[in-house]
C-alpha cells in the first residue's frame, strides 16, 4: 500500500509546511464560548471528564452538564447523506488500537453505537450515535523519548466530509508525557465552540486562519497514565473554515501551534501521539476523512 507517513525513522520527507505568522502572547483576542458549560474531550481511556472550576481559564460546568446545550436529535443511521459503505477497509465497532499502511489508528468510546472504517493512506470513515463520548483517530504514536522539535516539523494535509449533529470536534489531537498534556488543534466543530474558557492566552495565525490559545486543567481524571491531574492545551480556530461547509480541506501546521504555545509559556513534554481526529460528545454524526497526509520534516528554529 502507498505510505504517505513520513518521519525520520526511514521515511522520506516531502513538502514543507506553510509559513505561520505568530502573534505575541498575552494580546487580547476573541474568547471562547464562555457562556456554555464545559464540553471538553476525553483521554484514550477516559469516561466522562470534568474541567476543574478553578483552572487557569476558569472553564465552567460539570459532567452532568456537558454536551447538553444545542444537541440536535437524530442518529447517523437515519441521515440521508450518511457515508456509503467502504469498498475496502477494516470495520470496527468497539474500542480498538492498531496500525496499518504506516498509520496508527484508534477508536475509543465509553458507550453507544460507533462504526470506524480504516482504509488506505491514513483515511477513514466514522459514524456515531447514542454515545456519551467517542474519538476516532488516525496518525502516529511515538515512544515518548523525543520532544516535538526533536521529531521534526509536523503538518497534516486533510480532506474531510464532516457532518456532526450536536457537540463534536474535527481536530488534530494527542498527548505528551513529562509533563502529561492532552492537546487539541480544533479546525471545525459542531454546535459548541470549545473549550469554554473565558479568555485566551494569545493567538496564532497560520494556514489561512486565526486560532485562540487556551489552557484548561483536568483534576484527577482518566488519562493515558491512569487517573491524573493534567493540563489541556488548545488552539481553536475563530471561524469555521469555508463558513462551516460539510466538505473541508486544507493544512494544519501542527508545529506552528506548538511553537506558539511555547511562546505563551505552555510546556509540552515527550511526544506520545499526533492524530487527525473526529470526536463526538453526546451527539450523533458522521465523517469521511478522504485525505490524511501526515508529514514530518526537519525542525527549523
Amino acid at each position: 500500500m502507498k505510505n504517505r507517513l513520513l518521519n525520520r525513522m526511514g521515511l522520506i520527507a516531502v513538502t514543507a509546511v506553510a509559513i505561520a505568522n505568530l502573534t505575541a502572547c498575552g494580546v487580547d483576542s476573541q474568547s471562547g464560548a464562555d457562556t456554555l458549560p464545559d464540553q471538553t474531550g476525553t483521554s484514550t481511556e477516559a469516561a466522562t471528564e470534568t474541567v476543574n472550576e478553578s483552572s487557569t481559564e476558569d472553564a465552567t460546568g460539570s459532567s452532568a452538564q456537558k454536551g447538553t446545550e444545542g444537541v440536535t436529535e437524530g442518529t447517523a443511521e437515519t441521515l440521508t447523506e450518511a457515508p456509503t459503505e467502504a469498498a475496502e477497509g477494516e470495520v470496527f465497532t468497539e474500542n480498538i488500537i492498531g496500525s496499518s499502511d504506516g498509520y496508527d489508528y484508534e477508536l475509543w468510546k465509553d458507550n453507544g453505537t460507533t462504526k470506524f472504517t480504516v482504509m488506505d493512506d491514513g483515511t477513514f470513515k466514522c459514524e456515531w450515535s447514542d454515545i456519551n463520548n467517542a474519538l476516532f483517530r488516525r496518525g502516529k504514536k511515538f515512544d515518548c523519548t523525543q520532544t516535538y522539535k526533536e521529531i521534526g516539523d509536523i503538518s497534516i494535509d486533510y480532506g474531510v466530509k464532516y457532518q456532526p449533529f450536536g457537540n463534536s470536534y474535527m481536530c488534530v489531537y494527542g498527548w505528551t508525557r513529562e509533563p502529561l498534556v492532552e492537546y487539541y488543534v480544533v479546525q471545525s466543530w459542531g454546535s459548541w465552540r470549545p473549550p469554554g474558557a473565558t479568555t485566551s492566552l494569545g493567538t496564532v495565525t497560520v494556514d489561512g486562519g486565526t486560532y485562540d490559545i487556551y489552557k484548561t486543567e483536568r483534576v484527577e481524571q482518566p488519562s493515558i497514565d491512569g487517573t491524573q491531574t493534567f493540563d489541556q492545551y488548545w488552539s481553536v480556530r475563530r471561524e469555521k473554515p469555508d463558513g462551516g461547509a460539510v466538505d473541508l480541506s486544507g493544512t494544519i501546521s501542527l508545529t506552528k501551534h506548538f511553537d506558539a504555545w511555547e511562546e505563551c509559556g505552555l510546556e509540552l513534554g515527550k511526544m506520545y501521539e499526533v492524530a487527525l481526529t473526529i470526536e463526538g460528545y453526546q451527539s450523533s454524526g458522521f465523517a469521511e476523512v478522504y485525505k490524511n497526509d501526515l508529514k514530518i520534516e526537519p525542525y527549523a528554529e
